[in-house]
C-alpha cells in the first residue's frame, strides 16, 4: 500500500463513533480556547493559563488525526489551509509582546469564518484550483 493510498484513499474510510468523537474533542477545544483567550485577555499567568492550551492542542491534534485517517484530502483545501494558518500564528503571537490578544482574536476570526463559510470555500483546493 502506497502512501497515497494511505493518507488519500479513493473513498473516505469511515471511523466508528467519529461523529461523536469529533463531538467530544470540539467540545474539548472551544473550552480549552475559550478560557485560553480569557486568561490572554485578562492578562492571567501562563501557569494559569497553559492547562487550557494544552487542551485546545490535544483536542486540535485529535480532531486532525481522526480527519486524517478518514480522508487526507483536506489538508489541501481551504479549511486544511487555515488550520495550518491558525497553528502558524500560535507559533508566533507570544512575539507579539501587547498585540498577543490582537493575534488570539485573529485566530478567532479566521476559525469562525471558515467554519461557517459555504461548502464551495472551505472545501475549494487553491493546489487543484476547484473543489475537491
Amino acid at each position: 500500500m502506497s502512501v497515497k493510498q494511505i493518507f488519500f484513499p479513493e473513498e473516505s474510510r469511515s471511523l466508528w463513533g467519529k461523529r461523536w468523537l469529533n463531538v467530544i474533542f470540539r467540545t474539548a477545544h472551544l473550552c480549552g480556547i475559550a478560557v485560553y483567550t480569557g486568561g490572554v485577555f485578562f492578562n492571567i499567568t501562563t501557569e494559569l493559563v497553559m492547562p487550557a492550551y494544552l487542551i485546545s492542542a490535544v483536542s486540535g491534534l485529535a480532531i486532525m488525526v481522526m480527519d486524517l485517517y478518514t480522508n487526507g484530502k483536506w489538508v489541501f483545501q481551504n479549511r486544511g489551509l487555515f488550520i495550518f494558518l491558525k497553528i502558524g500564528l500560535l507559533g508566533v503571537i507570544p512575539h507579539f509582546g501587547e498585540f498577543m490578544k490582537w493575534g488570539v482574536l485573529g485566530i478567532i476570526v479566521l476559525s469562525s469564518y471558515i467554519s461557517h463559510a459555504t461548502a464551495d470555500v472551505r472545501y475549494y483546493s487553491v493546489f487543484h484550483k476547484r473543489r475537491i
